[in-house]
């Protein structure tokens, strides 16, 4: 009865309330002109990657009232798929789609924001980007070096370290190994002796078939499940101390990006914050499940690496970025960044790790109850 009366008396003036701060934006968005970006990205459909590009398009349509309607078409479709923020910054197409490791060539600290070696864990990512100094780092890298804007997609969780048909015991055994690899991990496990050739998502699973390759890194692992990653696989290792994950974003045409109205601009902005937040948690969700299939049905063994292993190979990693960092501009002045980071926040991230443990089991539910 209380509960009927509080609504009954309190919800007309709380829905008033909520559509009265809504009014200057919804009327400002409704004068503006309506727009339409066509853009592509690095992979193709059969990847969920697209379902985070998809979930930020609708978010658009629905934060700007309409007003900016986005078709991403899949890889290759449009231009070649490494060269979509390229193509973007020459206006052959509105934005690109793709991971941090695609602006190696013009920007080589960008790869930073990917799956670099020691580097951030998602969450960690997140904080840092949107609390400190991330975010504007990445735009002030992308509208010099590409004259676009970055639009920030999705943030995934732990990629596997590594899919392979080869045990690891030591860091000897990564020597000679013949593996698919991109960006810094790459560059520093051919620097180790491995052998590593990068190949576009669709031909690693039949490089693996055939032998051509032993293991590989790729993405996490609900995005890798779908396209056979686990047929060919028997170990999947994950790093036992610092799981790190990619940044995807869009890299929006600039004269694209400044013909939207400030409104537009702001809602842009939301829809894509909510879309990474997003990502972030369902990619958790998904990875759980898509584990449990590629232990259960693909017969694989989930491993972590060796502590000895990846701590040498994250020490040989640090060295080889503060090495590039006098060399490259904006690898120095990212890893500035996280070192700020660090000193203002270092003492309070183990907690990050509480805030989401499940510890030895699910619930109150204690053995097999």
């Amino acid at each position: 009865m209380f509960k009927s009366k509080f609504f009954k008396r309190f919800m007309p003036a709380a829905v008033l309330f909520i559509i009265v701060l809504a009014l200057p934006i919804t009327s400002a968005i409704a004068k503006d002109k309506t727009h339409k970006w066509v853009g592509q990205a690095f992979c193709g459909r059969s990847l969920s990657i697209f379902e985070s590009i998809d979930h930020l398009g609708y978010l658009i349509d629905k934060y700007t009232d309409g007003k900016l309607k986005v078709e991403c078409k899949q890889a290759d479709e449009l231009v070649p798929a490494g060269q979509v923020f390229d193509a973007a910054s020459q206006g052959i197409i509105d934005f690109g789609h793709g991971c941090p490791c695609l602006a190696r060539s013009k920007a080589y600290g960008a790869q930073l924001y990917c799956d670099a070696p020691g580097g951030q864990s998602p969450i960690e990512e997140v904080i840092w980007y949107y609390n400190a100094g991330g975010k504007e780092l990445l735009e002030e890298i992308f509208e010099k070096k590409y004259n676009a804007h970055p639009i920030a997609c999705a943030i995934y969780t732990a990629e596997v370290w590594l899919f392979s048909n080869k045990e690891i015991k030591t860091i000897e055994d990564l020597k000679g190994l013949k593996l698919r690899s991109a960006g810094f991990r790459g560059e520093i496990l051919q620097s180790m002796g491995a052998s590593v050739v990068v190949l576009p998502g669709g031909e690693i699973v039949p490089s693996m078939e055939r032998g051509v390759i032993d293991a590989m890194e790729y993405g996490n692992l609900h995005i890798t499940y779908d396209v056979g990653f686990n047929d060919v696989t028997k170990y999947l290792y994950y790093h036992p101390t610092k799981a790190t994950s990619t940044l995807n974003f869009w890299a929006v045409n600039l004269q694209k990006w400044n013909e939207l109205s400030d409104d537009l601009k702001k809602a842009v902005e939301k829809a894509s914050k909510d879309a990474v937040f997003h990502s972030l948690t369902w990619h958790q969700e998904q990875d759980l499940l898509a584990m449990k299939k590629a232990v259960e049905i693909k017969k694989n063994e989930v491993r972590l690496l060796p502590e000895a292993v990846t701590r040498e190979f994250d020490e040989i990693s640090a060295d080889y970025y503060y090495k590039k960092a006098k060399e490259d501009e904006y690898t120095r002045r990212i890893l500035e960044s996280w070192a700020k980071f660090k000193k203002d926040y270092g003492d309070y991230a183990k907690w990050l790790d509480y805030f989401n443990m499940t510890g030895d089991h699910f619930g109150l539910q204690k053995g097999d109850s």
